[in-house]
């Protein structure tokens, strides 16, 4: 009887680890974070974005008030075209 105590215990034990686990790396990944709700997109242009990636957050003063949508390049201008996902609640930035 006390051996299916001790193996209830450890198998609860590895199911905490196991959901522990899964669970930073949804925080990790920022998946929890990328349902933003409505969003609008502003489109910007540069010469060189450096290691901006797709879902990276777009922040200004550090609060971070979107995300990027998708990199582009423009065969024309010969420049990086970025769509920023900006949340809905910030549509009055200038």
């Amino acid at each position: 009887m006390q051996d299916r105590t001790v193996e209830l215990w450890v198998g609860l034990f590895v199911a905490l680890g196991l959901a522990a686990l899964a669970f930073l790396s949804v925080r990790a990944s920022n998946l929890a974070e990328y349902r933003d709700g409505e969003a609008y997109t502003v489109v910007a242009r540069f010469d060189n974005i450096g290691s901006l990636r797709v879902r990276a957050p777009v922040t200004i003063a550090g609060v971070r008030v979107g995300r990027v949508a998708a990199i582009d390049f423009d065969m024309e201008q010969f420049k990086a075209v970025v769509k920023l996902a900006i949340t809905a609640r910030y549509n009055t930035l200038p």
